[in-house]
């Protein structure tokens, strides 16, 4: 959720061409206005997060339905100066409304938090997020996978709202998260053997994420974090359909 002055900053957006000139003596007040801006940026960002989290759960059709009513959701009245920045975030959500598959929309839903996280620095909004306690370690697959999405979704928040410390609390937590199904017996041993086209298999997967998790904690370039987070959540989406259709 952002702070007030974010929200006094969009209705700037969404009522600038009245406040600029004179007042207008009659339509909705500037009270009135404030709060629908409020509703559309909660309903945006609403959008936003269950899609990349349909997409974790490699629901494509969800996702979709989220972006596709993101980018509906648009500012009626806006100043040129912040237009490109909506149409940055309408781009990327059409991008995940027409990717060929899962894949390709977990690499779209990472350009999407970075082109949220542009209009909120544009803004200087300060987004709070709730905490969110970290599950408890477990040598359990469940649990395990519980480990890794609270992990996931930290980085997602520090990529949606420029928040430094989330993303390195969710990529150093993603270096240490128990990743040990490809050692457990007797399901690893055709889950290492489960291959894709190009010839990856599960543990693959695997090493990738701790690969990319590390050049999360490593990387402080906001551009580089979105495409480390799309090859991350990529890779996710492969190694649960794996898991799932075994």
């Amino acid at each position: 959720m952002a702070s007030r002055s974010a929200w006094v900053a969009l209705i700037l957006v969404s009522a600038g061409c009245q406040l600029e000139g004179e007042p207008a003596a009659t339509g909705p007040s500037l009270a009135a206005k404030i709060q629908a801006a409020q509703a559309r940026m909660h309903e945006r960002f609403g959008s936003a997060q269950r899609s990349e989290q349909a997409i974790a759960h490699s629901d494509l059709e969800r996702a979709r339905i989220e972006a596709r009513s993101l980018a509906e959701n648009t500012e009626p009245e806006v100043l040129p100066r912040w237009r490109p920045y909506l149409e940055g975030i309408g781009r990327a959500a059409h991008r995940i409304d027409r990717a060929a598959d899962v894949v390709a929309a977990a690499k779209a839903t990472a350009v999407l938090g970075r082109e949220c996280a542009r209009c909120h620095e544009a803004m200087a909004a300060k987004i709070t997020f709730p905490v969110q306690p970290r599950p408890s370690d477990d040598a359990r697959l469940a649990p395990q996978m519980l480990g890794h999405q609270w992990a996931a979704a930290r980085m997602w928040e520090g990529l949606i709202g420029s928040a430094n410390d989330r993303w390195l609390e969710g990529a150093q937590a993603l270096t240490q998260v128990p990743l040990t199904i490809v050692a457990e017996e007797p399901m690893t041993a055709s889950l290492r053997n489960s291959t894709r086209a190009d010839g990856d298999n599960i543990g693959d997967d695997v090493a990738r994420v701790r690969l990319y998790a590390n050049r999360a904690v490593a990387s402080h370039n906001l551009d580089a974090r979105a495409e480390i987070f799309g090859e991350l959540l990529a890779t996710c989406v492969h190694c649960h359909a794996v898991i799932r259709d075994r």
